[in-house]
């Protein structure tokens, strides 16, 4: 308890690197001469209220092997990014530990943006196809969204947009390498040619490794991405990005909660290191492998009324598998994962006159599922221990998911006053399906093709693709106060859906059909989740710091439970319970004085069902009013950054609160405190150097163990068959990184 209370009065006292983006009329800009570690940029480029992170920012968050822009976001108030390891890479085929406001990622959505272009998706890879010294920035949205950066699939728990660094003006080699527990070893290497006459390029290559810090398994990762810029004259421009990532790792064991509440017991409990007859829990066969192809490109001109013409297409590849045990843990499913997501925005922008600019704009999108799932092998145990084929868990058919989405925008300023008012159109087109999997069995092909070709479609799961038309309007308010008060508010509507109902049938087909119940039938009714989201706040500024308290409030419409149909006498998950979401959140961040930097962040969120539903013909749930699943209703975090001639040190302080596996609360995870260290020493000048850096990193310093992230649904239930899982985070660690720029 004394070291609870200590480190709560150090987060406290320290408080975090963050701020929260908002308009203000003076452009603001956080930073410390005397290149701090701890930098954070505050003045707002486009009338919105979101957070932005910069390069030094990235650097300091982004932790050891720089994989993840979540490890970065995660310093914001209201986010819970919680991975297993600091490789932010093992998530399962059903989870991602990123909630944000109390909300996860629903449907095939993706959260990630790059260069404001939706090239990511869930679930599948792509997770760690970003090495982060390729980003200058990193822009958060969450409940408010401008029409340009919330495209994609789901849009309801926010977005994150990074912005790509760019190829230098002169030729520049940046080399980094790094060591540490488990056997982590991470190298790095971008070359930027520096301007070649009218174009100017970069490469880089990465390659990281590292064991499991528990049971058997490892991860290896390969990521390359090349950069090129074209700029004729002063009017055009045209820039290309590619990345390519290659990810393969094992995936960690999930406990009970009998196991999650005795961790000094179950902490290290993993999958098994050989395989047994009839147990699916052999460590080989609970993992992920994923190639990921991304290329976006930006052709811009610029007119001699100051007008911009912008077209920005985009396309990726996701190509690979997961490998998990199906609920009983006696046999094993491999879940194919191959699409492709492509479009593009084309956008006009032009200033209408001194107070006021209109951008309008159209995307144009195709997304392949999954999801939902079309393709689960399903393998028996023999008696050898061994994996044996026995047919298709799911076999179908999938049609594209498709968006037509046109938008508008009129933003300005006028004396005290800056405003945004916005309108996207979403004409969604939810993929129809045939499904294949009835009747299928141990005879049928292996092949996906062949299984179709040969297969008979079971007109019982199979569907026509579904329309949604929805407008979403957007509207931002901001007026100064005085010289360093700025208040502001701002609504957007967002959207999602989740795509459970076709695997939900398939697996309980037979209860459907004795209920003489079609999945179109249920398909037919299905509609979209919606969230209208409500911020307002202040900022203000003094001596260099920026203090930004924020409340907001979300009516969410349509949330997914699984909830019985009286009409059909049967349940299944559907989209028409209502749901509410509000909370208080804190930012301050900013330089103490030449020396200190200092970043903080605290929040109180509430996200639950306001009513109950009906579970079967006789139970009703007593769920309205209580906090949704893995969801903290309090945290805090907390980061100093201080500097003493070529040292920076930095510790790093994250308080997450009680969390529960189910929604009924019968499952609670206690709070925990973790606390991380760095010490980073920059080389004196070395001939034929730019800058060399020699950093330490220490995590989780006081070896606490934690529940890092729960694996479960929203509408969880104790009743459940199915019961939720727990994610041990990962104990004390240390690393050493050495960057040269040459």
């Amino acid at each position: 308890m004394k070291q609870k209370v200590i480190l709560m009065s150090l987060m406290a006292t320290l408080s975090i690197l963050y701020s929260q983006d908002t308009y203000t009329l003076e452009k603001v800009t956080v930073s410390n001469e005397s290149d701090g570690g701890a930098i954070f940029e505050t003045d707002n480029k486009d009338n919105i209220n979101s957070q932005g992170f910069t390069k030094e920012a990235i650097e300091l968050y982004s932790g050891p092997v720089g994989m993840s822009a979540l490890k970065v976001v995660g310093m914001s108030p209201s986010v819970d990014y919680q991975p297993a390891e600091i490789f932010g890479s093992n998530e399962t085929s059903f989870h991602d530990p990123l909630r944000i406001r109390g909300k996860n990622q629903s449907g095939p959505g993706g959260v990630y943006m790059l260069e404001s272009l939706p090239i990511s998706g869930n679930p599948g890879g792509g997770k760690t196809m970003f090495d982060m010294e390729n980003f200058s920035g990193i822009d958060l949205y969450k409940g408010y969204a401008p029409v340009d950066k919330s495209l994609g699939f789901s849009n309801l728990i926010g977005k994150v947009d990074l912005t790509v660094a760019r190829p230098k003006k002169e030729m520049e080699t940046q080399f980094a390498q790094t060591v540490g527990s488990d056997k982590t070893l991470r190298s790095f290497l971008r070359f930027d040619t520096g301007k070649m006459d009218d174009v100017a390029i970069f490469g880089s290559f990465s390659k990281t490794s590292g064991d499991k810090w528990k049971g058997e398994g490892d991860l290896d990762r390969k990521n390359m991405m090349l950069g090129a810029v074209y700029t004729p004259n002063d009017n055009f421009k045209t820039e290309m990005f590619v990345i390519h990532n290659e990810d393969n790792h094992h995936n960690y064991y999930g406990l009970s909660y009998a196991e999650a509440k005795d961790l000094d017991t179950y902490a290290k409990k993993d999958w098994n290191r050989v395989s047994s007859v009839g147990s699916s829990n052999y460590y080989d066969w609970n993992k992920q492998s994923f190639k990921d192809t991304v290329l976006t490109a930006n052709v811009e001109y610029r007119f001699v009324n100051d007008s911009v013409m912008r077209f920005k297409p985009y396309y990726s590849k996701d190509k690979g598998n997961y490998w998990f045990a199906n609920d009983a843990k006696t046999r094993e499913i491999e879940w194919l994962i191959d699409h492709d997501r492509y479009g593009g925005v084309l956008e006009y922008e032009v200033p209408l006159n001194d107070e006021l600019s209109m951008k309008m704009g159209y995307w144009r999108g195709r997304q392949e599922p999954p999801g939902p799932p079309s393709s689960r092998r399903l393998y028996t145990i023999n008696a050898s221990g061994q994996l044996q084929y026995a047919g298709w868990n799911i076999l179908a058919k999938n049609q594209y998911h498709e968006f037509n989405s046109p938008f508008i925008e009129f933003c300005g300023e006028r004396d005290r006053l800056s405003y945004s008012l916005g309108i996207r159109y979403l004409d969604f087109k939810l993929a129809g399906l045939k499904n294949y999997t009835f009747g299928t069995n141990a005879t049928t092909s292996s092949d996906y093709d062949t299984a179709i070709a040969q297969g008979t479609v079971d007109e019982w799961g199979s569907v026509d693709a579904k329309t949604f038309t929805e407008w979403l309007p957007s509207v931002y308010v901001g007026y100064q106060l005085t010289h360093n008060i700025d208040i502001y508010f701002d609504y957007a509507r967002s959207y999602g859906y989740d795509v459970n109902l076709f695997p939900t049938y398939v697996t309980n087909r037979a209860k459907f059909v004795a209920k003489n119940v079609t999945l179109q039938q249920l398909w037919d009714q299905q509609k979209l989740e919606l969230s209208d989201n409500f911020d307002i706040g202040m900022k203000y500024k003094s001596n260099g710091i920026v203090y930004n308290p924020n409340l907001f409030f979300t009516k969410v419409t349509g949330k997914q439970a699984n909830v019985y149909d009286s009409h059909y006498g049967i349940a299944y998950p559907t989209n028409s319970i209502d749901a509410m979401s509000y909370g208080a959140e804190f930012a301050m961040s900013g330089p103490l004085g030449e020396s200190v930097d200092v970043l903080a962040s605290l929040f109180y969120n509430q996200y639950y069902y306001t009513e109950d539903f009906q579970t079967s013909a006789i139970s009703i749930s007593s769920i309205k009013g209580d906090q949704i699943p893995d969801a903290p209703m309090y945290g805090v975090k907390g980061a100093l950054t201080y500097k003493i001639e070529n040292f920076k040190f930095t510790p790093i302080v994250k308080y997450t609160g009680s969390r529960y596996g189910n929604v009924d609360h019968t499952q609670k995870i206690p709070s925990f405190t973790t606390v991380d260290f760095d010490i980073d020493y920059r080389l004196p000048k070395i001939k034929g150097f730019k800058s060399a850096d020699v950093k330490l990193s220490f995590i989780n310093v006081f070896n606490k163990r934690y529940i890092a992230s729960i694996i479960t649904p929203d509408n969880a239930l104790a009743a459940d068959t199915t019961q939720p899982t727990y994610i041990v985070g990962a104990p004390f660690s240390a690393y050493l990184s050495v960057g040269l720029t040459f």
